[in-house]
């Protein structure tokens, strides 16, 4: 071969080592090195100047070619065609470009939100440390996965996984203050993102690095219809963007239907351990984690009950549920130190404590009695997380409702 075919055949070989890892389809294949940090430490930062050198490489094949008198041959020609075709199925599939985080977030009121979703478009809410509410449309943040809201005095990315019906939010401090986030990969149906700032890889279902040496805070996250969340937090803001191409391209090809249809038996990655059969593959539970106490509490119980009081990690906890099911927050009913005790008022649409009689909001706001003013602390939990993916990643969590109860339900 001459020497402008050697240099093209390592120019594609380099382009293949520099763009592939990165691409949706190997990632399907690879995940587990995406996850890893020095993988993602190459994938989202190196790659890029081998890359570089790919096509310092091309251009000097070219020149020669051109020298040699070599632009007829086939295996020159295959090359730059090969070398081209990386390139395009990179733009296309390479998750960098395919899921880039949401940095400049636009939003709508909320009755402007109903006007143009509906009120049964299903939302990612968000409450930062003072209370203040945030609404993400969830079908939308399916693609870019993680969305930026930078405005005020808590600053936080909402993050949400398709695969595992997870949502969670995390306070941009400390080391964390400042990332710059690429969506991975996968781990076991759960999303990973790679701060490049922090050279730290995070699973969505840790909280923290991989390491644990950078554990993130979190934001209480709550799953429920807009409209719902638009009669519980009228004035909150609701995030939306425009449809790209890339959602068509994402959703219709990669995100298919029965990923998220829960009659599905659809699982995308294999899971880590043996499939947990105590509750239905794609039953929505609400998963907390307290100091390392895990529980579930399926969703079903959850409606039925309304209200569950019990204890996880030394806090005493209030599971909330409204009528239909659709709001289901998870509360430390502490006040001032005191383990408060709650029924539902006489319409069923608030709550009252058994020491006072003052009257509270299913949002955990004292609105009537020696208690006015003061609320209920939202506990950071996984809001309708799929039990699939809960359960393999806390295997033998227990359940509440089997087994033993807790705690007697209100």
């Amino acid at each position: 071969m001459t020497g402008s075919e050697w240099l093209v055949i390592l120019a594609v070989i380099l382009a293949a080592l520099a763009v592939l890892p990165g691409t949706l389809g190997i990632l399907m294949l690879t995940n587990r090195i995406a996850v890893s940090e020095p993988g993602a430490r190459y994938i989202y930062g190196k790659s890029f100047w081998v890359l570089i050198a790919s096509a310092v490489l091309l251009a000097a094949g070219i020149w020669r070619a051109f020298a040699e008198g070599g632009l007829e041959s086939w295996i020159f020609r295959l090359s730059v065609l090969a070398y081209l075709g990386i390139l395009v199925f990179g733009f296309f599939m390479h998750t960098k470009l395919m899921f880039r985080p949401v940095r400049k977030p636009k939003f709508l009121s909320a009755e402007e939100a109903v006007a143009k979703f509906g009120p049964d478009e299903e939302v990612v809410g968000v409450l930062d440390p003072d209370g203040t509410p945030f609404a993400f449309i969830a079908r939308l943040a399916r693609r870019p996965h993680i969305v930026y809201q930078t405005a005020g005095a808590h600053p936080f990315i909402m993050t949400h996984c398709i695969l595992a019906h997870s949502s969670m939010a995390y306070a941009l401090e400390d080391r964390f203050r400042e990332p710059r986030i690429s969506i991975t990969a996968a781990l076991a149906n759960n999303m990973v993102f790679y701060d490049k700032s922090s050279q730290c890889s995070v699973i969505q279902l840790h909280n923290r690095s991989l390491d644990g040496s950078m554990p993130l805070k979190t934001m209480p996250t709550i799953a429920c219809s807009l409209g719902t969340w638009r009669r519980l937090y009228p004035q909150s803001k609701v995030w939306y963007r425009d449809i790209e191409w890339r959602d068509i391209f994402y959703l219709k090809l990669l995100a298919r239907a029965d990923v998220i249809d829960p009659t599905s038996p659809m699982v995308v990655y294999p899971l880590q351990h043996e499939k947990d059969t105590r509750r239905p593959l794609k039953e929505q539970v609400l998963g907390v984690e307290i100091d390392g106490a895990v529980r579930t509490y399926p969703l079903p119980v959850c409606r039925e009950r309304r209200l569950i009081e019990d204890e996880l990690g030394g806090t005493p906890l209030l599971i909330v549920s409204d009528a239909e099911g659709d709001y289901v927050q998870v509360f430390d009913r502490r006040v001032d130190g005191e383990a408060l005790h709650f029924t539902l008022d006489e319409a069923g649409e608030g709550l009252r404590d058994s020491g006072s009689g003052s009257l509270w909001t299913l949002t955990g706001a004292c609105v009537e009695g020696a208690h006015k003013g003061r609320s209920l602390r939202p506990v950071p939990h996984y809001n309708k997380i799929f039990w699939y993916v809960w359960s393999d990643f806390h295997p033998g969590t227990e359940i509440y409702g089997e087994a033993t109860d807790h705690a007697s339900a209100a």
